[in-house]
């Protein structure tokens, strides 16, 4: 016989034992083999075992497929069915939140579920798996409603089925299968042998034979392995998807072209309904604007097919009420019902942010307590840290007074919460430890109602101790649950540190008093030992004994300010210190005077200290003298400016014999530069120009800058012959176009030459020529230089006498004003005065005519002007009406009318805009920039601006749209040809109604007839002024006129 043969059948064939025996002799005469039987064992799965042939139940036929047998045959009529049971009614069970079902570890079983899910009509994500060892434990787990529901054989469940209410077959029946080994080479001869054994045999177990399998039931049972190994798997992946969705940390939300699914901590997370969820559109959850385009942009790609997975990002969600919330999202493509859908993964991570900022807060708030010096500066830093940084709706800060026994406000935010104001508080209400209300509409706080109209949640109390005393109590007030019992230990921190900040400023005030007066005197401290040793030197004594310190410290002090050792037996004597005057020789030869207070002081351990104290008396010398040197000096050149040259020449006249040259050079329309350049590159060429005059000059002579664009030279010891050659140097130097930025700037000039002692032996004298001389060479043109001769000889005596007239004038109060009065043109009633200057010598009346261009370059000019100011300020307080004085251009350039007008303040507060100050176009044309910075101090005065002589010589309608101008003045040359030319008549027509437009008030000059009063009615000028109204009074007469009209009005 050949070699043997292993047939190994299921172990639930052991009460047909003798078949299987009987049926092993018969096959063992079909395939010529010994044939050796025996049962499976119930072993655990995997098999195993190996055999020639197996008779296995279909749970081990799955588990012989995976060992690579095959199945060929079965016995036919034989079924195996499987049953679910349970102990209480279906639909009761499927009430409940988790469903326990019991099972076998096997991959049948986990397939059975699969189709208890599908023909029982139960949810996937509510089934609870629990694997057991035996059926017997199903039974008894279930019977102890440790489980709903079990899947077992039929054959097992038998003896125990009357116990369970619930057990239905499973509409699959499954059979037992003869199985071989795929690569046996005896397959053929064991199912010739399995088909033609006697079927007497077979009917002894009541079936009819063996038969082979159909390739329908191959198929099958070839599926039904595949879905065994899949479905345990998917259960698997099911579970853990199950915790994931239902996670209270996790919001799932699943969307097409809207959310199509979205798990409950989701929508409890955003406060939305299920319903609710699904009509947004993935972006509608994102608070910004951005974030929202870039999420578009990824769901059209995932949308598209494409997948790809954003990882974690923190964005700003926003809920249903539109609030922000912090979270991180992660996204990924995902095939959902059909169809390319997004996945968005939410964690919420408010509380991990709320930590994040208290943390961040303690360590901004360490780092401002460092610096921190009072207790106003603690609070005044800490406060709106603490609000910014928390993002508080409110936080309130209060005071303890412990003699009242209350807490009163000292400050809060926002600053503009009145409500905050009558906030009070006892001290007993208050503990020294850290209070959170979590909610505050659930809370006993005094103020809640406040609170909660501001939209407040939650807060908390924050009572910071100094000295074992409460000090102040600071209340956070948030909108959103920020105050939670996972942060009070970091608010009792913030408490730690900021009591700890406060009892250390009154241990550190006194040092820091201290220290900061040593940092910051100016006398010098020097502390020695007993023995004059020098142990420490502030800051201002090393600076002004320009030593090193490592040098100073080797220094004996006695040695250093030459004093004298007997001083210290002297300070044993006098405990209250002595003075000294000390001495000190800087590097460089410089010497300074030293005022010395000395004293000795005793520290404990009898250790001594030497205390010096000085003041230097050198800087104030310095500082005289250098004070007296600014007022002759010009700060941008740093030439002499007019006092200090006019001194300077005068000192050289008193003692001069020989020939000499004044020269004064004045650069033509030089505003233009500044206007054209701007005033940086004006400035630039003066400077250069400065310098240039100063290397020609040298020490031949003496430079200044006399005026705004005006240079004066002294040149001394000048021969007939040198005088052409000292004028082409200079005509040569000036012409040479200077180089700013890589830009050529090209200057014209005039220039006027005398000499001394031929055209004058004193300043004045040569002062007062070469300027008559300068006037008559601008009227030539640019580049022209005139010396003085005979021919100017009468006008130079006459601007003599002018200016001898201005100065006896200002000396002996000559100066007058009379007041010409305009009228308001519709009711002819005055609405002010213009205030005109006149000379009043003797009994002759010397109209402005002859002297105001003598004054505008003469240096009385700033000294008339203040009494000009006086005067007609006087007279605007005692009048209470306008007054308007007219300022010329030098004027307007020179005077400093933020100081002038200072003196006045209260005046010109009492009569806001009564003051009006006329200044021409040709003024203000000459720097547009400066003008506006000028007239910016005037008007903050509360004074008026009227653009004087408007429509002539300069007129641009930029003045009025960039100068801060009130009054358009119509000059008298248009009044004069009202009636005669139509052409100005409709240009004063379209000056009136443009400043209505431009919102200016109009005063037209000259009206002498009746005719031209009438037109100015009918245009609706605002004003009026000229001799058919009133010619201009004396200053009586215009007040007897003013009480006049107020006895009629």
């Amino acid at each position: 016989m050949k070699s043997q043969f292993k047939l190994k059948v299921c172990s639930c064939q052991r009460d047909n034992i003798n078949f299987w025996k009987d049926f092993a002799k018969a096959l063992e005469s079909l395939i010529k083999r010994k044939v050796n039987f025996e049962l499976i064992k119930d072993t655990p799965f995997p098999l195993k075992e190996k055999a020639d042939l197996f008779f296995a139940s279909f749970s081990f036929s799955l588990e012989l497929l995976k060992k690579n047998y095959q199945p060929i045959a079965k016995i036919k009529g034989q079924k195996d069915n499987y049953l679910i049971i349970g102990i209480e009614n279906l639909e009761k069970i499927k009430e409940k939140e988790k469903i326990k079902v019991l099972i076998l570890n096997h991959p049948l079983y986990f397939s059975l579920l699969f189709f208890l899910i599908h023909n029982f009509n139960l949810d996937l994500l509510k089934i609870l798996v629990l694997t057991v060892s035996s059926c017997e434990e199903i039974f008894q787990k279930i019977l102890n409603k440790e489980g709903d529901l079990g899947i077992v054989p039929e054959k097992r469940v038998k003896p125990y089925l009357n116990k369970f209410l619930f057990a239905k077959k499973f509409p699959i029946e499954f059979s037992h299968y003869f199985l071989v080994p795929i690569e046996s080479n005896l397959v053929s001869e064991i199912e010739k042998a399995l088909f033609s054994i006697n079927k007497d045999y077979i009917k002894t177990l009541k079936f009819e034979n063996i038969e082979p399998l159909t390739s329908w039931e191959k198929e099958f049972i070839k599926n039904f392995y595949f879905l065994s190994e899949f479905i345990p798997k998917l259960v698997e992946k099911c579970t853990i998807l199950e915790t994931f969705l239902n996670s209270p940390y996790f919001g799932i939300g699943i969307y097409h072209d809207t959310y199509i699914y979205a798990n409950s901590y989701l929508c409890n997370l955003l406060n939305y309904s299920l319903e609710e969820f699904k009509k947004l559109k993935l972006e509608d959850i994102l608070y910004y604007e951005k974030d929202k385009i870039f999420i578009k942009e990824i769901a059209k790609r995932r949308l598209s097919k494409e997948f790809f997975i954003l990882p974690y990002q923190e964005k700003a969600l926003k809920t249903k009420e539109g609030k922000k919330l912090e979270a991180l999202i992660f996204t990924n493509t995902i095939f959902y019902q059909g169809k390319y859908c997004g996945m968005i993964v939410v964690i919420d991570i408010k509380k991990q942010k709320i930590l994040e900022k208290f943390v961040n807060l303690l360590r901004n708030v360490n780092q401002i307590l460092i610096t921190c010096n009072s207790k106003k500066e603690i609070y005044g830093k800490i406060c709106p840290e603490i609000y910014k940084i928390l993002e508080l709706k409110s936080l309130w800060l209060g005071r303890a007074d412990h003699e009242k026994g209350i807490i009163e406000p000292l400050l809060f935010y926002p600053e503009n919460l009145d409500v905050f104001k009558n906030w009070k508080f006892t001290l007993p209400s208050f503990q020294k430890n850290v209070k959170i209300i979590s909610n505050i509409k659930n809370s006993d706080f005094p103020y809640k109602k406040n609170l909660l109209s501001l939209g407040v949640s939650s807060m908390a109390i924050i009572p910071i101790v100094e000295k074992e005393k409460i000090e102040s109590v600071l209340v956070l007030c948030s909108e959103e649950p920020v105050f939670i019992d996972e942060i009070k230990d970091l608010l009792e921190e913030l408490q730690k540190d900021l009591s700890f900040a406060l009892n250390k400023i009154d241990l550190l005030f006194k040092n820091y008093i201290i220290n900061e007066f040593i940092k910051k005197t100016d006398e010098i401290l020097i502390i020695c030992d007993e023995k004059g040793n020098i142990e420490y030197v502030n800051p201002f004594g090393f600076k002004l004994l320009s030593k090193l310190e490592e040098n100073l410290l080797e220094t004996n002090c006695f040695e250093l300010l030459y004093l004298s050792k007997n001083i210290l037996k002297e300070l044993e004597k006098k405990k209250e210190g002595i003075r000294r005057i000390g001495t000190y020789s800087k590097p460089g030869k410089e010497k300074l005077i030293l005022d010395l207070k000395i004293s000795l002081i005793e520290l404990a351990g009898s250790i001594k200290k030497l205390i010096i104290l000085g003041k230097d008396l050198t800087k104030e010398f310095e500082f005289e003298k250098e004070k007296h040197a600014l007022q002759y000096i010009d700060s941008l050149t740093g030439l002499l400016n007019y006092f200090g040259f006019s001194k300077r020449v005068s000192e050289v006249l008193s003692f001069l014999k020989v020939h000499s040259l004044f020269i004064i050079i004045d650069f033509y329309n030089f505003s233009y530069i500044n206007r054209f350049y701007g005033l940086e590159v004006g400035d630039f060429c003066l400077k250069e120009l400065a310098k240039k005059l100063n290397v020609l000059v040298g020490k031949k002579g003496i430079v200044g800058r006399t005026g705004g664009d005006e240079f004066s030279l002294f040149l001394i010891d000048i021969k007939a012959e040198e005088v052409i050659e000292w004028l082409n140097k200079i005509k040569a130097l000036i012409s040479q176009p200077l180089e700013y930025k890589n830009k050529l700037i090209s200057l014209e000039f005039n220039a006027a030459i005398v000499s001394y002692p031929d055209d004058g032996k004193t300043f004045e004298e040569l002062w007062e020529k070469v300027n008559v001389l300068l006037l008559e060479t601008k009227k030539k043109g640019a580049n022209v230089i005139e010396i003085f001769n005979s021919l100017i000889e009468n006008e130079v005596e006459q601007t003599f006498k002018v200016n001898t007239l201005i100065k006896k004038a200002l000396k002996e109060n000559l100066f007058v004003f009379y007041y010409q009065p305009y009228f308001e043109t519709k009711s002819l009633k005055i609405a002010g005065a213009e205030a005109l200057v006149r000379i009043k010598d003797n009994e002759k009346l010397v109209l402005p005519s002859e002297f105001i261009k003598h004054l505008e370059n003469n240096p009385y000019l700033i000294e008339f002007e203040n009494f000009n100011f006086r005067k007609n300020l006087e007279n605007l307080k005692n009048w209470k009406i306008p007054i308007s004085i007219n300022i010329s251009s030098k004027s307007f350039k020179i005077l400093d009318f933020k100081k002038i007008f200072s003196d006045f303040k209260d005046t010109l507060s009492a009569f806001p805009f009564y003051l009006i100050l006329e200044i021409t176009e040709h003024t203000l044309a000459e720097n547009i920039e400066t003008a506006k910075e000028i007239l910016k101090t005037i008007k903050s005065f509360n004074i008026k601006i009227a653009l004087d002589d408007f429509g002539v010589g300069y007129s641009s309608l930029n003045y009025l749209k960039d100068l801060p101008i009130d009054i358009l003045k119509i000059d008298i040359s248009f009044t004069k040809s009202l009636l005669k030319d139509i052409k100005t008549y409709n240009i004063v027509k379209t000056l009136i109604n443009l400043a209505k437009d431009l919102n200016l008030k109009t005063i037209a000059e000259g009206v002498e007839t009746e005719e031209q009063l009438k037109i100015y009615k009918d245009l609706k000028c605002d004003y009026v002024q000229g001799f058919f109204l009133s010619s201009p009074l004396p200053e009586k007469e215009m007040e007897n006129l003013l009480k006049m009209k107020k006895q009629f009005s």
